[in-house]
Parts: C-alpha cells; sequence; structure tokens
C-alpha cells in the first residue's frame, strides 16, 4: 500500500522552523514599526489633519496621538501668524508710484480648519490672503492724491482691515491686526515734495518779514501821530498863554520889564510922564559937572 503524507502539517512544521528564532525578530520588528506609525506628536497650538488615501478624514487635537498606520497626519498651525509685506506696490490718484510696508496678523479657526484644507488647502495663506492684502492697499491709496496718502494712513489701513475681515470671515481667517509700517515714494517724487516744502517755508518767511515791516511801518505812522498830536497840543496850550499874557500887559507893566532886564551899572531915573525935560547926558551917567 503506498505511503499517505500530511502536506499541511508539514508546512506547518516548515513555518515553525523558519520563524525559530529569526522568524519571531522579524515578527517583532514589524509590531514596532506598525506601533510608531501609528503615534504622532502634535505639537501645541497645532491641529493634525488626518488624510487616508489622499482624501482628508478627521483632524485630531495636540498631544500624543494615535492613528491608524495607512493614515498620515499634517500638521496645521492655529497660532496667531505673522506675515510681513514689504514694499506693495500701489499708485495714489495721480497715478504716483506708492510703496507700503504692512504687517498682517491671522489665525485660522481650529474647528474648521480641515474645511480650509479640503476646500484652499495647506497654502491657504497664498491664496486667498496675500493676493487680497495687495489689491485692497491698490484700491484704498488710489483714492487720495500722493500729497494726502500720509496724513489719511490710519484711514487706509482701517479701511483695509475692514475688507480683509469681510472677505476672510467666509474662511474661519480670522484677522487679528493689521499695521502699516511705512509707506514711501519715488526719490524724484520726494525730492520735488522736499523743494516745494522748502519754498513754501521760504515764502512764509518772506510773508512774515513783509508782516513785520508793515507792523514796524505802521508803529512809525502811529508813533508819527502822537509826537504830531502832541506838538500840536503844545502851540495850542503856548498860544493860549501868550493871548493870555499879550491880554494882561499894561504900558506900565511893560515899561517897568524893560528896567528889569536894564544892566545894574545903568541908572534910571523916573520923571513924570508929559513933562518935557532935557537933561545932561552927564547928569544920566552919574558924573558931576566941572565948577567954573
Amino acid at each position: 500500500m503506498p505511503e499517505i503524507r500530511d502536506y499541511s502539517q508539514s508546512k506547518v512544521l516548515y513555518l515553525a522552523s523558519f520563524l525559530k528564532p529569526g522568524g519571531y525578530l522579524i515578527l517583532a520588528l514589524m509590531a514596532l514599526s506598525t506601533f510608531f506609525a501609528s503615534v504622532h506628536q502634535v505639537p501645541a497650538g497645532h491641529i493634525g489633519v488626518v488624510y487616508e488615501f489622499g482624501g482628508i478624514k478627521g483632524q485630531i487635537g495636540e498631544g500624543l496621538q494615535f492613528v491608524a498606520p495607512w493614515r498620515d497626519v499634517v500638521l496645521a498651525n492655529i497660532q496667531v501668524q505673522r506675515r510681513v509685506f514689504d514694499k506693495l506696490n500701489a499708485f495714489s490718484e495721480e497715478s504716483q508710484d506708492v510703496f507700503v510696508r504692512a504687517s498682517l496678523n491671522v489665525r485660522v479657526s481650529p474647528q474648521t480648519i480641515q474645511q480650509l484644507y479640503r476646500t484652499v488647502g495647506p497654502n491657504f495663506f497664498n491664496v486667498l490672503v496675500e493676493s487680497r492684502v495687495i489689491q485692497n492697499f491698490k484700491d484704498e491709496t488710489v483714492k487720495y492724491k500722493s500729497v494726502e496718502i500720509a496724513p489719511n494712513r490710519e484711514n487706509i489701513r482701517r479701511a483695509v482691515r475692514e475688507r480683509l475681515e469681510r472677505e476672510l470671515s467666509p474662511f474661519s481667517i480670522e484677522v487679528v491686526d493689521l499695521l502699516l509700517d511705512n509707506i514711501d515714494f519715488n526719490p524724484e517724487f520726494k525730492k520735488a515734495i522736499e523743494d516745494k516744502q522748502i519754498a513754501t517755508q521760504r515764502a512764509l518767511e518772506e510773508q512774515q518779514k513783509i508782516e513785520g515791516e508793515k507792523h514796524k511801518a505802521q508803529q512809525a505812522i502811529e508813533r508819527a501821530k502822537g509826537e504830531g498830536s502832541a506838538i500840536l497840543f503844545r502851540a495850542e496850550k503856548e498860544a493860549e498863554a501868550n493871548r493870555k499874557l499879550a491880554a494882561s500887559l499894561t504900558p506900565d507893566l511893560v515899561r517897568y520889564a524893560m528896567v528889569q532886564k536894564l544892566s545894574d551899572k545903568i541908572q534910571v531915573m523916573m520923571l513924570p510922564s508929559g513933562q518935557n525935560f532935557i537933561l545932561d547926558s552927564d547928569i544920566l551917567r552919574g558924573t558931576p559937572r566941572d565948577k567954573r
């Protein structure tokens, strides 16, 4: 009778002989590899977006997380992120080049991060935010003349921020703050503005000098009027005094005043008025006549 062999039992024995001892080591390595492939560390301030065969299946929170080894985890930052836009090209009302430097702080809602990644992708900032910041600044600066942009920088900043908030809120992107760091122009335009300011300053100085000279001239006029009024007043008073003095003079008073003005050496003889006396000059001089 022919010998019947159990091939299934021989296969088990062969497999068992293969697993001893290297086979067990291979199984252990495979188990460890599967374990480490399932463990994911999500840092604080991040969300893990779970992908399975290219499609988003959900999200995991921060900390040590276990995910099936055939799934991938992509980290998404939900912290406040700052982006700097250096020298954004914009235009003024008269088509003058305007260069804007701005800083934007944004944050993504952790509850809707997987929806954002599903509809837009991980590069949502470049797709949604950057282009809108550039366009919004252009739309706002063109409303002002070049010389009006700097004084209205706060109005421009506020208008751009409000537009960004309205446009990004449907994507659960929060605009935390927008800072307008600097506004600049072409060197030629800045030189023209500087020259104009210098000319305006000089014209203002000349105007001030003219006003000063006018003020001095007006002061001189007022001073001359005052002096003329003083002279006129003094002349009127002197004339009035002379009139009063003339009215008070009598012939006797005039003769008395004349005598008072004579020298002490002159001897005066009082003669009655109306008498025709002829006096020798020696008598008037007080010299005695020689006896003959």
